[in-house]
């Protein structure tokens, strides 16, 4: 399980549960769209990185 937390534009932290990483990542990128900061990711190993590192240690080829 992967946590998403992040903290509104009203300055309340919250998290969100995700069961893979690619819903982590596509949550890392609507709590962007919609304003919140410190956005970070929890792997299952209880890992905490920000939503930029997260998306890095995926190792995604976007050029395909």
């Amino acid at each position: 399980m992967y946590k998403v937390t992040g903290t509104d534009p009203s300055g309340r932290t919250l998290a969100f549960a995700c069961g893979t990483d690619e819903q982590a990542l596509e949550k890392t990128w609507e709590l962007a769209r919609r304003g919140f900061r410190n956005v970070s990711v929890a792997d299952p190993k209880g890992r905490e990185m920000s939503a930029l590192a997260f998306e890095r240690s995926l190792d995604f080829d976007y050029d395909s």
